[in-house]
């Protein structure tokens, strides 16, 4: 009896983990939720631009990238949501302006998860934000 009781925990604790690891692909949920505490919003202008953004990457990234704008006012945040970060990393290795664009970023406080931070207003709080969700 012990043995099975043991075993129906284990057995909820690894599926609680699966869907915690499943779910959990994304940080941009906790970036969203540090720019909001400090007064920024999320543009929905950017959706409507979001191709044209995407494009000029390069490439066609729209089905691996998301833009998001975060905006305070004159103080703006431009954050690239991917898929997950395999398709971030991929994205960086089959692409040679993103290879030129990010991968020293990658490298830096600008990646958290799967996002990059890849445009900031300078001179405001914007990048300690995003290298806070690290």
């Amino acid at each position: 009896m012990k043995k099975r009781s043991l075993s129906a925990i284990l057995l909820a604790l690894i599926a609680a983990l699966a869907i915690t690891l499943l779910c959990g692909c994304s940080s941009y949920s906790k970036i969203r939720r540090a720019y909001e505490a400090e007064g920024y919003t999320e543009s929905e202008n950017v959706e409507s631009y979001q191709a044209q953004i995407v494009e000029a990457l390069g490439e066609d990234f729209e089905s691996v990238c998301s833009v998001h704008l975060m905006a305070d006012g004159l103080k703006v945040a431009l954050i690239l949501e991917f898929s997950s970060t395999q398709e971030m990393e991929d994205a960086i290795n089959d692409s040679e302006s993103l290879k030129g664009l990010i991968s020293d970023i990658q490298k830096s406080d600008f990646v958290s998860g799967n996002c990059v931070l890849l445009f900031y207003t300078p001179l405001t709080d914007a990048a300690d934000i995003f290298k806070s969700t690290k």
